[in-house]
Parts: C-alpha cells; sequence; structure tokens
C-alpha cells in the first residue's frame, strides 16, 4: 500500500513539473517544452533551431528513452551519409568501408565516454537523470553528424579534384573538430540550464572524447585512402605517430 502511494507520488510530482510553465531565463535561453513529438524529422529540427528544448523534455518528462533512440538513429544515417562521400575518394571497398568505420567508430567511442559524462556531470552539481545525460551524449554526435552532412559537398570536391590522402585526412580532421565543438558548446549551455554549478569538469570530459574519436581514426585505419587490409589491429600506434608518419610518406 505504501509502494502505491509512493508511485501516485511520484507521478503527480513529474505531472505538475512537466506542467511548471518556464521562467524567463529559461525562456531566454531556449531551455522549454519541445513543440511537437518524438519523430525523426521534429527531432532534427529542434536540434538545429531549439536544442535545449529536447533537454527539458528529457528532464520533465517520463519514459522518454524514444528521444535518444531517435538521436541516435539521426547519428547514424548522417554519419552514413558523410562517410559516403568520405568513400568516394578511393572508392572501391572504401565506399562501404568508410561509413561502417565513422559511424561504428563514433559510436563505440560515446559508448566508451558515457559513463565519464555520467560521473563528472554528476561532481559538476547536475543533478539529471541517467537517460538526460545518455540524451546529452547522443545530441553531441546528432549535431555533429549533422553539421558533417552540410560540409559534404565541401569534402566531395576535394575527393574529387584532390589525390592527397594525407590533405583530406587533415581536412577531416580539421572538420571533425569545429562540428564536435558546436556539440560541445550545446552539451555546456544545456549544463547551466539544468543548473550545474561547475563545467570545469564538463570540459574535462570533451577533451577526452575528443582524444578517443581522434586516437578510433587511427585504429580503424584506414578511413581515407587505399590499404590491402581492411583494418590494422595488429598494429599499435599513438595517433601523432600515425599522422607523423602519414606526413613523412607524403612529403618523400
Amino acid at each position: 500500500m505504501n509502494e502505491n502511494k509512493q508511485d501516485s507520488t511520484r507521478e503527480t510530482v513529474g505531472s505538475v513539473k512537466a506542467n511548471i510553465p518556464p521562467s524567463i531565463s529559461d525562456a531566454e535561453s531556449g531551455f522549454v517544452p519541445m513543440e511537437g513529438d518524438a519523430s525523426f524529422s521534429n527531432l532534427l529540427s529542434k536540434l538545429l533551431r531549439k536544442p535545449l528544448s529536447i533537454f527539458h523534455e528529457l528532464e520533465t518528462k517520463e519514459a522518454l528513452w524514444r528521444i535518444p533512440i531517435t538521436l541516435i538513429l539521426i547519428s547514424v544515417v548522417s554519419l552514413t551519409v558523410f562517410g559516403l562521400v568520405v568513400g568516394t575518394f578511393s572508392w572501391g571497398a572504401q565506399i562501404w568501408a568508410a561509413p561502417l568505420k565513422i559511424v561504428s567508430g563514433l559510436m563505440f567511442s560515446a559508448l566508451i565516454c558515457l559513463p565519464s559524462l555520467y560521473i563528472f556531470t554528476c561532481i559538476g552539481g547536475l543533478e539529471a537523470r541517467f537517460s538526460t545525460v545518455v540524451g546529452m551524449l547522443c545530441s553531441i554526435v546528432a549535431l555533429s553528424g549533422l553539421l558533417l552532412v552540410g560540409f559534404a559537398p565541401v569534402v566531395w570536391l576535394f575527393s574529387v579534384s584532390s589525390t592527397s590522402a594525407v590533405f583530406i585526412g587533415f581536412m577531416l580532421l580539421a572538420l571533425w573538430g569545429i562540428c564536435v565543438g558546436f556539440g560541445f558548446t550545446l552539451v555546456f549551455r544545456a549544463g547551466k540550464a539544468m543548473g550545474m554549478t561547475n563545467t570545469g569538469h564538463l570540459l574535462v570530459w570533451c577533451l577526452i572524447f575528443l582524444l578517443v574519436t581522434v586516437q578510433m581514426t587511427t585504429t580503424l585505419r584506414p578511413i581515407v585512402g587505399e590499404s590491402d587490409a581492411l583494418f590494422n589491429f595488429e598494429e599499435k600506434k599513438f595517433f601523432l605517430q600515425y599522422w607523423s608518419e602519414e606526413l613523412q610518406r607524403a612529403t618523400d
């Protein structure tokens, strides 16, 4: 009987919290209820126009795992499109290997960085649900993927007009840094809107996530250019060592 009372009380509190109108500061920051449902098209639009409304939905509504799942779907579709464009540099097996490596590499990087993100947000004073933190991570990858799709025509132009794999590789890394930087900015905004008191821990996590994704490009090499082997897991290399060797090989 007590358990039933607790469940009903929890549901009542959740519904009341969801119906509380946003404050002036929340409205100015964009941390307001999301309009529409959690469909693919609506989340894609909100991610570009009103991204903080997604976090408001995650934090104030119950059982909204559909939002992270849809964000993952947006990420997969966006990164696949971008990977296909990257694969046009070498064609052959890379036309399907490049998108496979990009999608799987970023998804795995996000997965292994999820526990540290949750811990760092808690240390930073953010009292958010685990599903909200998952949504934060998914939003980073989804927004970065959408921005990469925006740069896809530029990548395609250089892919069909350049023969330098080193140049294409460094250009892709630069574009990834720009796109994921926008994703990090979104997470900082969301953290502050939800009451995070110390964003220094979040900055440390962002650097870790960036390093993990960059190292993943070396682990799954080659993503750009041709190679006898699809993967090269036997030879372990740090990404700076790999880049320096490739740059030296290109200049010789």
